[in-house]
């Protein structure tokens, strides 16, 4: 049976032609990685939530005990919650056991705007393996959707895109690439060999290295340095 592979570079996003889908998030700085790293690092899952405000009732009705308030707001960590998006902020003593209520500026919308496709996982290049080999064990088409910024494009997710198209094509033997595929793949190549340059000088890297996380986009440029799939069961990210 032939697959189809398309990637929808920015948002925004149509929850029903995703619908018969296998997706994958990619938001690469940060959301993605940052929840790969929490759950690598023993953390229970990840609800993500689209507002603040959504993230304080799911986390009072759960149990302040038992949950950690994370995100940001423009890449600062959010007044009264537990944790920002960094990576960094999410060591074994801190998640090991939690469960996380994270929103964020672009990644956790995104995972709410496809929440109602056939599968839903989160990938970055620090998991790109792990979330490849996922998406080939399923049957039907895929697709990877771009977080993106709010103004839309964003290079490093298309570079993330690319990286698990990539490596899909040597996994699965009969895919039907769209443009939206073929293009990120091509930009991953072309970039590989350099790859955490490249990821620094997307826009939003920029912007990240100017307000002090400099080390969020190396950790973050990393190639697969973690052997998890997030899953979407029944509203939160779990490791797969």
């Amino acid at each position: 049976m032939t697959r189809a592979i398309d990637v929808l570079l920015a948002p925004p996003f149509s929850a029903d032609a995703l619908r018969e889908k296998h997706v994958a998030v990619v938001d690469v700085l940060r959301a993605t990685s940052t929840i790969a790293t929490a759950l690598a690092n023993g953390a229970a899952g990840v609800i993500p939530v689209s507002e603040p405000e959504d993230a304080v009732t799911i986390g009072n009705r759960l149990g302040r005990d038992r949950v950690l308030l994370c995100g940001e707001r423009n890449s600062v960590r959010i007044p009264g919650f537990d944790a920002d998006n960094s990576p960094a902020s999410f060591p074994p003593s801190l998640v090991d056991g939690k469960t996380l209520v994270m929103t964020t500026t672009n990644g956790t919308r995104a995972l709410r705007a496809v929440s109602g496709a056939a599968s839903v996982r989160t990938a970055a290049l620090v998991n790109r393996t792990a979330v490849a080999d996922a998406l080939a064990a399923e049957s039907g088409d895929i697709a990877i959707v771009c977080a993106g910024e709010p103004r839309g494009f964003a290079l490093e997710d298309a570079i993330g895109a690319g990286a698990l198209v990539d490596l899909l094509l040597t996994l699965i033997g009969d895919i039907e690439l769209r443009d939206g595929a073929r293009a990120s793949a091509l930009l991953f190549r072309s970039v590989a060999a350099r790859l955490a340059d490249a990821v620094a000088s997307a826009d939003h890297a920029q912007a990240l290295a100017n307000q002090g996380f400099a080390g969020d986009i190396t950790r973050c440029a990393a190639l697969d340095t973690i052997a998890i799939a997030p899953t979407l069961r029944d509203g939160m990210l779990v490791a797969g």
